[in-house]
């Protein structure tokens, strides 16, 4: 089950040098609870044409968690940076389980419940 709204924002195939597009992504994924942190599922429909490699997008992690926290995102990362990182995510399994895991870690250390080795 994916958002719907998102999908179609991502069917724009010129969103990626659409700074108003963009910009109406990143606040989408902030604001819906179908896109929470950014995690997205995308149809293979329109995974054609992903510019970022998995290298890119996973040096992109800490910037991206932290502006995708609507309450006090504490990184400000470019509009089209973030679309793109959401974009890759949304069909990069690797990539998106990395993510997964580093959301978990860093919830769990907001929380103070990580545990000292």
């Amino acid at each position: 089950m994916g958002c719907s709204e998102l999908h179609q924002l991502l069917m724009h195939t010129n969103w990626q040098d659409n700074e108003s597009l963009s910009n109406f992504i990143v606040s989408h994924i902030r604001t819906c609870p179908q896109c929470d942190h950014g995690l997205v599922r995308l149809s293979e429909a329109i995974i054609a044409d992903d510019t970022l490699s998995c290298e890119q997008c996973r040096s992109r992690f800490p910037d991206y968690y932290e502006a995708t926290r609507p309450e006090y995102p504490l990184v400000e990362m470019p509009a089209k940076e973030m679309a793109q990182v959401a974009f890759h995510l949304s069909h990069c399994v690797s990539c998106h389980e990395e993510y997964e895991e580093l959301v978990l870690l860093s919830e769990l250390e907001e929380r103070n419940e990580t545990v000292d080795l």
